[in-house]
């Protein structure tokens, strides 16, 4: 009965993760019934797989939950805050509890998560370079919702894009195999250098160096031979290589690095009016001028953590750095054995945590789910 439970769980969530990557995006402004759906699925699937409040990582981020759905909100509601604006912070809040939810699918097989993750990855990316939203829209005559520009923003993406091309230079054995996986990183490549993402292509080029690295210290013969197809590679795509180069510098001339250091004063200043506001943030809802675009009036900042300090204080934004460091130092501990994925999932959430927007989005969840599920249970599946 318990494997029938789990089987029905994980074929929600990959009916949820399915109508996510195909008719979906990560951060939709008016949520319909294909969200709604897919909430239910997540849902559902959190029933079949039972909540996981006991283990260790978990306590700290329950803490965080507890936190944030009483302290932000009854600050929010004494503010006086708009209730579509408090739901909407609420629900983007709820993305830090799915490994809670999720986590018991995956406490003896993690790989159909992984498959999941990929699988939503890529298609957000064939998704941005086709652009069949765009297409199906025009022949409807119906506005155009440009949010579908950012999937190629969505930590998914980053996720899949590093994984594979971590996995094809470094951890696969088969060279065909290998092959294949570099090939299809190119594919979510395509899509973060469309939208000239900065930081994520330093930080997978950081990666990848330092993967060459370890390589010719452990395994001299194939980082000689990773060198040398490397060199070769950058020599014939030279011409692209200089334009994306020369375009990435001129984007950093013209916009810098986007006003986040701004954004984090402004943030800074909306919270020291009293002490309540330093210590528990200004609640869900609260807006400001964010020098980050143009001081329009916005509801969010631009990382995981200037938005919990902003909405929940300095107690909220202590409580998420334990939370979300217990996961992660949950997950270093297994480097050994999963090297690959456990640096695909730190690349892919420091963005969220200090950059992007992205922290927002089911993507950011899931990302935290197998930071626990992918690398925790892998002694399972070695024992098994």
């Amino acid at each position: 009965m318990d494997d029938d439970r789990l089987k029905f769980g994980r074929i929600a969530l990959g009916l949820a993760a399915a109508l996510y990557a195909c008719l979906s995006s990560p951060s939709p402004d008016a949520p319909g019934v294909v969200e709604a759906l897919i909430i239910f699925l997540l849902l559902f699937a959190s029933f079949m797989g039972g909540f996981r409040i006991k283990d260790g990582w978990a306590r700290p981020l329950l803490i965080l939950l507890l936190y944030g759905f009483s302290v932000p909100v009854l600050i929010g509601v004494f503010a006086s805050a708009a209730p579509s604006d408090m739901m909407r912070d609420m629900v983007a809040f709820t993305a830090l509890g799915l490994p809670v939810l999720l986590a018991g699918l995956f406490a003896q097989d993690s790989k159909f998560l992984l498959y999941i993750l990929l699988g939503t990855g890529l298609i957000f990316s064939v998704r941005y370079l086709m652009m069949p939203d765009l297409v199906m829209v025009s022949l409807a005559a119906g506005p155009f919702d440009d949010r579908l520009l950012y999937l190629a923003n969505s930590p998914l993406v980053f996720f899949t894009a590093s994984w594979l091309l971590l996995q094809g230079s470094f951890g696969e054995l088969k060279i065909s195999r290998a092959i294949l996986y570099c090939a299809l990183a190119l594919v979510p490549l395509a899509a973060m250098i469309g939208m000239m993402q900065r930081a994520t292509l330093g930080l997978l080029a950081l990666a990848w160096i330092g993967g060459l690295a370890f390589t010719f210290v452990n395994r001299p013969q194939r980082g000689v031979m990773m060198a040398i197809v490397s060199v070769a590679v950058l020599m014939i795509a030279w011409p692209f290589v200089n334009s994306l180069v020369a375009s990435l510098l001129l984007k950093t001339e013209m916009v810098g690095w986007n006003a986040r250091s701004l954004e984090w004063q402004k943030i800074f200043t909306e919270i020291n009016q009293d002490i309540t506001s330093v210590l528990f943030g200004r609640g869900w809802g609260a807006l400001m001028q964010s020098p980050a675009v143009g001081d329009e009036w916005v509801r969010f900042s631009h990382s995981l953590l200037s938005s919990m300090l902003w909405k929940g204080g300095w107690a909220g934004l202590l409580l998420t750095i334990v939370a979300v460091g217990t996961l992660a130092i949950t997950a270093l501990r297994r480097m050994r054995e999963q090297a690959v994925t456990v640096t695909a999932l730190i690349l892919a959430l420091i963005p969220a945590c200090f950059l992007y927007g992205s922290y927002k989005s089911l993507c950011f969840g899931l990302l935290l789910t197998g930071l626990v599920c992918l690398v925790v249970t892998t002694r399972a599946e070695n024992e098994a």
